[in-house]
């Protein structure tokens, strides 16, 4: 009996081959046995570790494969980027918690620039400029801290400054950070009337129709509405008053204290006596002019 694979040599051993058309028996020569044998070892499954990978982290590839296709070069290049993104970011924020840093007093600051005891720049916020002015800080070793409150991120734009090193440079860079909040206040009285109007305009009418408002969400509503005061801006409402409702909001509650039935009760009970104090503030004649 002749090998049923080759068909030339005599058939010596009997092997079982699996393939498309099922499993069978055949009978080969020893020489097409091997050559089977081989075959199958390749397609076993096989598994290695791969290098390259960050600390810490491995991966398998199974299959009769000797180098992992482009996609995995890929998520492994990805991973390695990652992970080296991810120590910098450690390490820059432990350089940084190892800085001592000391709040500037803003007691001497121009009143019209404080609010809540902190600088406002809401300004520079309307303008679009606050990131950039927190990145200068940043960059000369300084923290531009906002009030975070009732889920508000920077509410209201009142930051304190913090700083590590000399205490005049400090005080340079608010006196510098003053007069760029002085030209945005003007900017947006002068040339951005509609970016001014819009927040004023909204404010008002959260405010008057709100039917439930947090400490967080007054604090930050009250802000534009201060600089238009200060402009003499509104009717219905002064400087004042605005300032005064500021001074008593308590910016430090913490919402996990209460539940959450009670925390809207109290924010209900804001809420309808904001919308009493607001129910006939409107912006001026002047205001009108320039903005509607």
């Amino acid at each position: 009996m002749k090998c049923e694979i080759c068909n030339c040599n005599d058939a010596e051993t009997a092997i079982v081959l699996d393939d498309e058309s099922g499993e069978r028996e055949l009978y080969v020569c020893k020489a097409c046995a091997g050559a089977e044998r081989k075959k199958r070892q390749k397609k076993s499954q096989t598994t290695r570790k791969i290098e390259g990978l960050a600390p810490g982290m491995s991966i398998t590839v199974s299959g009769a494969i000797t180098d992992p296709p482009p996609f995995i070069g890929a998520i492994l290049e990805a991973m390695g980027g990652m992970v080296d993104n991810l120590e910098k970011a450690s390490k820059i924020k432990q350089e940084e918690s190892e800085i001592k840093y000391e709040r500037l007093p803003v007691s001497r600051v121009k009143k019209e620039y404080r609010i809540a005891g902190a600088l406002h720049l809401e300004g520079l916020h309307l303008i679009g400029e606050l990131e950039a002015v927190q990145r200068s800080a940043k960059a000369l070793g300084m923290k531009l801290v906002g009030i975070d409150a009732d889920g508000v991120k920077s509410t209201g734009h009142a930051f304190n400054l913090e700083y590590s090193g000399a205490l005049e440079r400090a005080k340079r860079f608010v006196g510098d950070l003053l007069e760029q909040e002085r030209n945005a206040r003007v900017r947006l009285y002068e040339e951005m009337p509609r970016v001014f109007g819009d927040s004023l305009c909204r404010a008002l009418a959260i405010l008057k129709n709100a039917r439930l408002l947090s400490s967080g969400e007054l604090f930050d509503l009250l802000s534009p509405l201060r600089l238009a005061a200060l402009e003499g801006m509104l009717e219905g409402i002064d400087l004042a008053t605005i300032e005064n409702m500021i001074s008593q909001i308590n910016l430090s509650e913490i919402e996990g204290m209460i539940s959450p039935v009670e925390r809207d009760k109290i924010d209900a009970a804001r809420a309808d006596e904001i919308n009493s104090v607001f129910e006939d503030v409107i912006l001026n004649e002047t205001a009108e002019g320039k903005f509607l």
